[in-house]
């Protein structure tokens, strides 16, 4: 098609070419800068206010929030100079130099920021710090590394190294640097010999202007001999086309595995759960009355005053379903006199539940509200606390009393145990768990087993079953297995135990071999190629067994043979997992 087009049309396209990439430019520009400026409440998902709208908003976060923070801005360079050469029509011009030093800058540009950043105080400006995710990564560890003192001066190196790869200028003032003090000027013969007949004839003639002082040369290069130039000649400007070069690298590594695209682990066309999934529950919030913080601030201090104990403050922190009264005692007072008074506060507030605690500066009685508010999980997962969470699993437990949302790694528990009473929300916990990790890891990166003996407390999730579930191979057909999928008897729950047991046991051969000691390594040694699959080796997601009634399936009083059977391997089973399942990325909770 490129032959049969004439010089006049490809000049337009390519004209054309460079609009559209200097529209791309000022897109990128005002991405980045409405995204500066309006991040935290298009964050909130309550009102966008990016000037680029709904995709400019993602572009300006990626570049700004993952990627290189404020050093995104030299990243217009490339387009910018791309741009510049179709409208010139200068295509044939090589672009590697300038995309090689501007990434190269805006990478060094992300470092400075973030180390700025974490000087400042402002790690978590924009969502990622002044120098995004790519910068702060880096410098957490540099500094964990060699201090801060270390990595700043490592910094201001780096900068003169860059310098010195993009101004021949500054490589010349700074090899210059200590020599003008030490170095003989340069005197030109012929000068000497006009200046000695100056020194003879001034008596007689009029003192001549001085000479202009010659240009220095190098001494080592020999006089340039003058070349005759050829007459100008009339005629099209002359066009110089530069080759790339010959590439003399001849092994290239191969790209890093992406476990969420490549296959057989990823799934191209996957597509993260939307957080518009979950309610916001707007009319299941309560402000708690003025009236009521004063009735209890009252009842509070008329209680202590009549065992003699005098406060010299009092402050109120309002939380959705308790309010914390931080008080000071006064001078003298124990803070066991207090907490041994628990019960009668609770008496004189008539409160559903009332709980003394110590904190740093005072003493604090936890209240519960007289209408306890709805705390909506798209909330706690829409907040920057989880967005930015660098946690491997991690899990959005609730609202604190502090009002932070409070988010933990289960990885680092690594298992967990939930208990209490009836209606005091372990079915609301572990849901919860359930939607967080849902909502942070890839099916190629996390797989659920379910083992639900009442039947009907995780039949939501059988759905799942093509991405994030883990089934046993031995069903007949699909309906078969998805009717199996979550698993709803001690039998079929004994036998899964068993088979996780053994894929743990087979996990610990593959890192064994792999020389690591935990799942996280071995999988990075995966993905950059250094384990070779024809041997056994294979991405190894992390696996989460959540157990519910797990004193059901252990009740063996009164049972057959084969059943007390299945309840001791299930009760080894867990144990096993419990004991060794965390380095190997086997979670459970019960």
């Amino acid at each position: 098609m490129k032959k049969h087009l004439s010089d006049d049309t490809r000049a337009a396209l390519v004209k054309v070419a460079g609009i559209a990439l200097a529209i791309f430019a000022v897109f990128t520009f005002i991405a980045i800068l409405s995204y500066l400026i309006h991040w935290r409440a298009d964050m909130s998902g309550e009102e966008l206010r990016n000037a680029a709208g709904r995709e400019g908003y993602r572009f300006g976060r990626l570049l700004v929030r993952d990627c290189f923070g404020l050093g995104s801005f030299a990243l217009l360079i490339i387009l910018g100079a791309a741009s510049e050469r179709l409208l010139r029509n200068r295509i044939h011009s090589s672009l590697t130099a300038t995309i090689i030093k501007t990434l190269t800058g805006a990478f060094l540009a992300s470092l400075i920021f973030a180390f700025a950043g974490n000087m400042l105080g402002l790690a978590n400006a924009f969502g990622g710090g002044l120098g995004g995710n790519c910068g702060a990564i880096v410098i957490a560890w540099a500094i964990q590394f060699c201090g801060a003192a270390v990595t700043g001066l490592l910094l201001c190196l780096l900068a003169i190294c860059f310098a010195m790869l993009c101004s021949s200028r500054f490589v010349h003032w700074l090899g210059s640097l200590g020599k003008g003090s030490g170095k003989k000027p340069y005197i030109d013969p012929q000068a000497v010999d006009i200046i000695t007949e100056n020194e003879a004839t001034e008596d007689n003639e009029p003192e001549p202007e001085p000479a202009p002082e010659p240009e220095l040369e190098p001494e080592l290069e020999p006089e340039a001999v003058p070349v005759a130039e050829e007459p100008a000649v009339e005629g099209p400007e002359l066009e110089v086309i530069e080759g790339e070069g010959l590439q003399t690298d001849i092994s290239k590594p191969l790209p890093r595995i992406d476990n969420r695209l490549d296959p057989p682990y990823g799934l191209p066309n996957y597509k993260m759960p939307s957080l518009e999934l979950l309610d916001t529950y707007e009319n299941g919030k309560h402000a708690i009355s003025k009236e009521e913080l004063d009735r209890n601030k009252n009842k509070i201090i008329s209680t202590l005053r009549n065992y003699r104990i005098e406060i010299t403050d009092i402050r109120a922190v309002v939380g959705p379903t308790v309010t914390l009264y931080k008080i000071t005692p006064a001078p003298g007072v124990k803070i066991s006199a207090i907490k041994t008074l628990q019960d009668d506060i609770a008496m004189s507030l008539k409160a559903k539940g009332v709980r003394v605690v110590t904190l740093q500066d005072s003493v604090g009685i936890e209240v519960a509200n007289d209408k306890a508010s709805i705390v909506p999980l798209r909330g706690l997962l829409n907040d920057d606390s989880f967005r930015s969470s660098k946690f491997e699993l991690p899990v959005a437990l609730g609202y604190t009393i502090t009002q932070e949302v409070k988010v933990v790694d289960l990885t680092s528990a690594p298992h967990l145990l939930v208990a209490g009473a009836t209606q005091q929300g372990k079915s609301v916990c572990l849901n919860v768990i359930i939607s967080s990790l849902l909502y942070a890891k890839h099916p190629s990166e996390l797989k659920f087993v379910f083992i639900d003996p009442k039947m009907v407390e995780f039949s939501a999730y059988a759905s799942l079953i093509k991405h994030y579930l883990a089934v046993l191979p031995d069903a007949d057909d699909e309906d078969s297995e998805k009717s199996r999928a979550i698993v709803k008897n001690a039998k079929d729950a004994e036998k899964i135990l068993r088979s996780i047991c053994i894929e743990m046991d087979e996990r610990y051969v593959l890192l064994a071999k792999a020389g690591v000691n935990k799942v996280t390594l071995y999988n990075d040694k995966f993905r950059d190629r250094k384990l070779n699959p024809e041997k056994g080796h294979k991405y190894l997601p992390y696996l989460v067994v959540v157990v519910d009634e797990y004193a059901d399936l252990t009740m063996s009083t009164g049972a057959s043979p084969e059943a007390k059977a299945a309840s001791r391997s299930i009760t080894n089973s867990i144990i096993r997992l419990a004991q060794k399942g965390r380095a190997a990325g086997i979670h459970v909770i019960l």
